[in-house]
């Protein structure tokens, strides 16, 4: 069955939350700039149209009654859910992205360019606990965003990625880039990781994350009257961005852990069930993320026009 799509008007609309935005977007132009950081801040108050598919939270509380324990399960649902979206063929890989024993679980969804966006989340978990929130509601999340933006051709490709070996220093991650050759690697515009989400409100890792990034991304919340709080961890903390900013790319981490739950970081053997699981929240968090995606699409096609703009040609 054809999912409906949710159509909203980011940036300059009519709408409430598109007068929010473009106030938001004037500020934090005139903030970016009263700061002296506009070099790293590029604003982008334009009018943008984004459009996006609805995501069936009843199939998406389905994908989080039965967690698979084994690492190898849980690899083989992430493809069978991936085909189930609708990603298959050419598009879906799964790749040894080195010297370790889980692959790497690719989806892509082709665009007009050859800009990409990757957005990604580990599917395996730590030796105790059962890794619900870190990572499965991260992961059983991407073949629905993929879904969710695939009702109409994108600028940028897509490519969604479920880590198969993170939580041992992202190697996952990293082998994923190292097996690129150096033009594909320049073509990843910026990387979106997905982490330990629904155990409450969106948070953002703001201190790591990206400027134009995490600006973005509370625009986004802003417009959407959706709570986002930024959250910075003290603690050494995997995540699969951090081998993204290692090669030189944009990256950000949206999780939902605060100072009180971001024990379950360090003591995975809690991570055990479902129970734990704000749903609602998840689920927010889930339509944050998927107008966040297509709004990413237009704002950096804008940086980048306005990039190539200021660059005089050769001559």
């Amino acid at each position: 069955m054809r999912s409906r799509s949710r159509t909203a008007t980011l940036g300059g609309g009519r709408s409430r939350g598109e007068w929010r935005l473009a106030r938001y977007a004037r500020t934090a132009a005139l903030v970016a700039l009263a700061l002296g950081c506009a070099g790293r801040f590029t604003p982008v108050p334009d009018p943008i149209h984004v459009r996006t598919g609805n995501i069936d939270a009843r199939a998406l509380e389905a994908t989080l009654d039965d967690v698979p324990r084994p690492n190898p399960e849980r690899i083989a649902r992430m493809v069978q859910l991936f085909q189930q979206a609708g990603c298959g063929g050419e598009y879906l890989e799964v790749a040894l992205p080195g010297k370790t024993p889980y692959p790497n679980v690719i989806c892509t969804l082709p665009g007009r360019s050859h800009w990409i966006i990757v957005v990604g989340a580990h599917v395996d978990r730590p030796e105790d606990g059962n890794g619900v929130v870190d990572d499965w509601t991260g992961a059983v999340l991407l073949p629905h965003l993929y879904r969710a933006l695939a009702v109409e051709r994108r600028e940028h490709s897509f490519v969604f990625i479920g880590f198969g070996h993170a939580t041992l220093k992202e190697q996952g991650s990293h082998g994923y880039l190292r097996r690129l050759d150096d033009e594909r690697r320049a073509h990843i515009r910026a990387m979106v990781d997905l982490k330990g989400l629904g155990l409450g409100p969106t948070s953002v890792w703001a201190s790591q994350a990206d400027r134009n990034l995490r600006q973005d991304l509370f625009a986004v919340a802003k417009a959407l009257g959706l709570p986002l709080q930024s959250v910075r961890f003290y603690t050494n903390v995997s995540a699969d961005s951090k081998a993204f900013r290692f090669w030189g790319i944009p990256a950000i981490t949206i999780h939902s852990f605060d100072p009180e739950n971001a024990r379950l970081l360090q003591q995975s053997y809690l991570d055990r069930d479902a129970s734990q699981i704000d749903f609602p929240a998840y689920y927010d968090s889930a339509r944050m993320i998927s107008i966040y995606l297509a709004y990413l699409d237009d704002t950096l096609r804008i940086r980048n026009e306005r990039r190539d703009e200021k660059t005089p040609e050769a001559s």
